[in-house]
């Protein structure tokens, strides 16, 4: 959720956003399911882009 809430505000400030999708964590919850997943699915949906660390790393090198 703190990830989220970030991106939509710098979204709303005109930046473009790029999450890192493996230097998070999200809870598993028995009955609802995989936060995880489901914040993955909303993070495609608003980042301009949903990288690997390596490929954020390898972006900021060239």
């Amino acid at each position: 959720m703190c990830v989220e809430s970030h991106l939509r505000e710098l979204l709303e400030q005109g930046f473009e956003i790029a999450v890192a999708k493996d230097a998070m964590a999200a809870p598993r919850h028995p009955e609802w399911g995989d936060g995880y997943t489901a914040a993955l699915i909303n993070y495609h949906f608003l980042a301009h882009a949903v990288l690997s660390t390596d490929e954020v790393v390898n972006a900021m090198k060239s």
